[in-house]
């Protein structure tokens, strides 16, 4: 709204509460994916168990602060694992062909 526009006019434009925000579905977030499988590829043991812990970690935690349940936050991590780890196979089968 500009700022020029009277105070009646802005008085109209109050926010409403629509519901909680659905986010984006982690497992449709495929920059992130690739991101993830990058890097998983070029780390190993501990280094790769802690990154994606990390990862994981702070996915879930989004999702809370967005309004998902523990639940649905849970989902959301494991489809998200499911998509880096078809892409890491993705990755490693193109190498083959």
């Amino acid at each position: 709204m500009p700022p020029y526009a009277s105070a009646q006019m802005r008085r109209r434009f109050v926010p409403v509460d629509t519901g909680p925000v659905v986010p984006f579905p982690a497992e449709r977030r495929t920059a992130k994916i690739r991101h993830c499988a990058g890097e998983l590829d070029g780390l190993q043991g501990e280094d790769a168990r802690l990154y994606w812990r990390k990862v994981c970690r702070e996915l879930a935690d989004e999702m809370r602060k967005l309004g998902s349940s523990d639940d649905s936050a849970r989902a959301a991590v494991f489809a998200f694992q499911d998509e880096v780890q078809q892409e890491l196979f993705r990755m490693h089968h193109a190498e083959d062909v």
